[in-house]
């Protein structure tokens, strides 16, 4: 038998005493005569005597805690779920409210997930709060601020509405219909701080924005298909607005330029000599990340971005709004109209009944051309508003990009070439890039980085030729004492030798490459300008008499008639037959490392927000759309140029606008933009991912205002839980390795040799290194013919 204790406890009046046999309570005694840590002491022994007990006062404290915390108009964080607290909510935010307004209950919830205290760099960090946010809407449907944050993530990814409800139920989430209550009920957020800028703007403000267009469509697959139910073809349209980055200075002055000739359309000396130093910059760039040797000298000092004029704003990051989709389908001039009534009713800026100033509607070419076909059809109207004179539209530069590189490989890619060695497709099976196939625009970066892998390695054939070198790995040369000299000479040592480079592959040691163009378009005696050169005052004047015409169709008539003159049609040239003296791979590879840099150089321009190095190269492209037939792009580069140098058409401060503010900058770096029809494109693609649960066109359009909101939130949870992005590829291809295997190839066929007599078996590639020979055919009539006289309404000029 154990022993009897005995505790005595002393009054004022005298004594009282009693005997204890429990060992946990002899224990407590001996604490209490001991006199260190006696609370923790106690409450060790009763934890492992009577358990029960304890928890049980644990949950009362719990209990307190949580009742406070989930009381109606408490003031958590859990309760209030407006649009700023749902995007500004953190994890630590709830961490901080929960250890000072309920720290016992975060200890026990903290205790069952890890023995230790949880830092919020582990995974477990999240599970906890979640943890403790799901127990306090179990106990109130008023703390559902994270249920609501789940609902939009299971939203977003397209789950169904009743498997929502299913997760409701377990309390991981709110219902489908408080989800679709609550995004509805931010419709008004969705352009509220346009709506500002365009209430400022209005008043002169200075701050203004553009919105960009593209259509979208998709198909609707009954799950059981019927005479009745059928593949729905939806055509909806996506409209953006994105807020200018630069801000034109007021004090520009316009250009001296009388009126738009036919040459002004093509590069100028001046331009030349721009793109010469921007293909500088892409030759050394291109060798400096391909050839190990230059690479540990140059990587650390040579720049990584082409400064232009407005490199202080191409890496500050853009605000973009998603306005959401509308019922019209593009092909119908009349959906269109009402889409422009609509949006200028919003959005364009209006002082006394009267627009303001207008707003740049961009796109692609078919937006283009469908928003000045409604502005014709509506020209007729008694004011600028009822004509939707409140928008210029514009092409944008990532469509252009992508139909540039149709037009090179309609030039220089054939399947039919694959025992050619040198020809791109070889390439492509060389590499296995497998990726590259059917129409570019279906495959359009899977061929852009084929041709750049093989244009890199043209560049470091073309720089070790410099050198004498014909092995890939060949050691350079360099000038003695060249490591001492400093970052700039180095630099310099560098610039200067590929500028010798591309003027000697690129220009041909030319000052205007150019010159044959220039000389046609010049020249009113060409055939090319025989029903141009007579315009005089807007009427064309006869040949023959003094009679003159307003239009050209009624001068040849008349000198059909009168004078029994027919002008023959001048057919288009086919191709030449091979000569046996040219050596027609070493043209190809030229061919092809012209046009590569003329790409790249646009693409170039676009990641580094250089505006007018973007509208520039139009110039060069022009003449290729129309070597190729892709006379869309012939209309819209024409338009291009106009606006961006004509003073008459657009203002100064409109045309530094237009040129400057044609990028998006989502996560800040000077090379790090993409063009605004990209980023739209983006949007389509991530709100299609989202419809997929809605089945009918009324449903898609009644929740598109949904979308902006749900795509926001999920790169908001992204960001507070420290969630990176997928790379493009599920395996990443070693570019750098591709670029060795192809420049290894191209020196052992000393594809840069000029060797008489080598010929190309297939007769689909064309083997001019000229890239414009060829290319004036029908040119100036396109450029008069849809030169604008207006930023409205920009459709051909019937005259020509």
């Amino acid at each position: 038998m154990s022993l009897m204790m005995q505790l005595s406890v002393y009054y004022s009046h005298g004594e009282r005493s009693v005997f204890i046999s429990n060992e946990s309570q002899k224990k407590i005694c001996r604490v209490l005569c001991r006199g260190q840590n006696v609370d923790k002491c106690i409450l060790d022994i009763l934890s492992n005597s009577v358990p029960e007990l304890v928890s049980s006062a644990a949950s009362k404290i719990v209990s307190k805690e949580c009742q406070r915390l989930c009381k109606r108009g408490s003031g958590s964080i859990l309760q209030t779920k407006s649009y700023d607290s749902i995007f500004r909510f953190t994890w630590d935010e709830l961490n901080k409210e929960i250890q000072i307004r309920a720290p016992n209950m975060l200890q026990i919830v903290s205790s069952i997930i890890s023995d230790t205290v949880i830092p919020p760099t582990e995974k477990k960090y999240v599970h906890l709060m979640n943890t403790v946010a799901t127990a306090l809407h179990g106990r109130s449907d008023q703390m559902s601020c994270l249920q609501y944050q789940v609902g939009f993530i299971l939203t977003h990814g397209a789950c169904k509405q009743r498997d929502i409800d299913r997760l409701a139920k377990l309390g991981l989430c709110t219902t489908s219909k408080s989800i679709s209550k609550k995004l509805s009920s931010w419709e008004a957020f969705l352009d509220s701080e346009i709506l500002d800028i365009k209430k400022n703007w209005s008043e002169g403000g200075e701050l203004k924005y553009q919105l960009i267009g593209d259509n979208w469509d998709k198909n609707i697959i009954p799950t059981y298909r019927t005479s009745q139910s059928k593949t729905i073809s939806l055509h909806l349209f996506n409209v953006i607005a994105v807020v200018d980055r630069v801000i034109p200075s007021t004090s520009l002055e316009a250009d001296e330029v009388a009126q738009m000739s036919a040459v002004n359309f093509i590069p100028s000396l001046d331009d030349q000599a721009l793109l010469l130093e921007e293909l500088t910059f892409l030759m050394a760039t291109s060798v400096i990340q391909n050839l190990d040797q230059m690479h540990d000298i140059f990587e650390h000092i040579y720049p990584k971005h082409l400064k232009h004029r407005y490199s202080d704003f191409s890496g500050i990051k853009t605000k973009q709004y998603s306005i959401g989709l509308f019922d019209c389908n593009e092909n119908k001039t009349q959906d269109v109209i009402q889409l422009l009534k609509g949006l200028t009713e919003k959005y364009v800026p209006m002082k006394d009944g009267e627009i303001a100033e207008e707003v740049f509607f961009g796109g692609d070419r078919l937006t283009d051309e469908r928003i000045q076909g409604a502005q014709n059809a509506m020209s007729n109207a008694g004011s600028a508003k009822e004509s939707l004179k409140g928008f210029i539209s514009k092409i944008e530069d990532w469509h252009r990009m992508m139909n540039f590189l149709e037009a090179i490989a309609k030039l220089t890619y054939s399947t039919a070439s694959q025992t050619d060695r040198g020809t791109l497709y070889y390439f492509r099976n060389l590499l296995n890039a497998r990726n590259v196939k059917h129409d570019v625009k279906n495959s359009f970066r899977a061929y852009k980085m084929l041709y750049y892998s093989v244009f890199d390695a043209i560049c470091c054939t073309m720089f070790l030729k410099e050198f004498g070198k014909s092995e890939f790995d060949s050691q350079i040369d360099l000038p003695e004492g060249f490591q001492d000299e400093s970052d700039d000479k180095k630099i310099t040592w560098m610039n200067d030798l590929c500028q010798m480079i591309v003027k000697k592959w690129f220009f041909d040691n030319k000052d205007d490459i150019f010159e044959e163009l220039r000389a046609i378009l010049e020249d009113p005696n060409h055939p090319e300008n025989y029903w141009l050169d007579t315009d005089e005052d807007g009427h064309f004047k006869c040949h023959f008499c003094d009679k003159s015409y307003a239009s050209v169709g009624s001068l040849k008539a008349h000198k059909t008639i009168k004078h029994q003159n027919v002008v023959p049609t001048q057919k288009k040239k086919s191709s030449p037959a091979p000569c046996k003296d040219t050596d027609e791979l070493f043209n190809y590879i030229v061919l092809v490392f012209k046009l590569t840099a003329l790409l790249k150089n646009l693409d170039t321009a676009i990641d580094m927000g250089d505006g007018a190095r973007s509208v520039r190269s139009a110039k060069y492209e022009m003449p290729i759309f129309n070597k190729t037939n892709k006379l869309k792009y012939v209309i819209g580069c024409v338009q291009l140029v106009d606006m961006s140098e004509n003073p008459h058409t657009l203002t100064s401060q409109q045309r530094e606008r237009f040129i400057a503010n044609r990028t998006i900058n989502l996560q800040g770096g000077k090379n790090n933009n993409i063009a605004l029809d990209e980023y739209i494109e983006m949007i389509n693609r991530d709100s299609k991912n989202i419809v997929s649960g809605h089945q009918t066109k009324e449903n898609i359009i009644e929740r598109s205002k949904q979308f902006p909101h749900l795509i926001n939130y999920v790169k908001n949870f992204d960001v507070i839980s420290e969630i990176k992005g997928r790379k493009g590829f599920h395996k990443l291809p070693n570019y750098k390795v591709d670029v060795s295997k192809i420049a290894k190839e191209l020196l052992e066929i000393r594809c840069l040799e000029y060797q008489p007599k080598r010929q190309l078996h297939c007769r689909d590639l064309s083997v001019d290194k000229d890239p414009y020979s060829n290319s004036i055919k029908g040119l100036p009539i396109m450029i008069h013919r849809h030169k604008p006289s207006t930023p409205f309404s920009r459709l051909r000029n019937r005259k020509y």
